[in-house]
């Protein structure tokens, strides 16, 4: 019997241009920092890692740090994990050309906290990393002054 190999990084989706990152991987994320702003864009994320040891880990700020509102999602509970992420990307409105996340919900496997921005329709693309089932173990994607395209690293079960 074969067994289908599936990629272990899904994405980045969102837009092409912008500076690289990448978190790397590990055990658990224990919480995420959305930042949002006035432009109704995702203008940064921040995630507490949990490493194997059980040391946390917090990365930097990915995208701006402009954004006046921050939103927290928790994960502490030992029963709930992150499994994928959703969400629309597309041009920021008084930025000629340039484009970013503009809305992101956080799937776990219990229930779905989101959306955060603002759930958009024509001339925006939607995004999604829930096809298969797995765990997240860390992010990555590219920032332009806001979160500008975001992925996954899966582990898949």
């Amino acid at each position: 019997m074969s067994r289908m190999m599936l990629p272990r990084d899904a994405g980045p989706w969102g837009a092409c241009g912008g500076k690289p990152w990448d978190d790397g991987v590990f055990s658990t994320i224990k919480q995420i920092r959305v930042r949002l702003g006035d432009m109704n864009v995702i203008y940064g994320l921040e995630f507490e890692y949990m490493k194997s040891d059980g040391e946390s880990v917090l990365s930097p700020i990915h995208g701006g740090t402009d954004g006046n509102e921050i939103h927290l999602v928790n994960l502490d509970s030992n029963d709930e994990f992150l499994i994928g992420i959703s969400g629309f990307y597309g041009p920021v409105k008084g930025f000629d050309g340039l484009e970013a996340i503009v809305s992101i919900s956080f799937h776990t496997n219990l229930r779905v906290h989101g959306p955060y921005g603002e759930e958009r329709g024509a001339g925006y693309v939607s995004y999604s990393s829930t096809a298969s089932s797995g765990k997240v173990v860390g992010f990555h994607g590219r920032k332009n002054g806001f979160l500008g395209a975001i992925g996954v690293h899966m582990e898949y079960f």
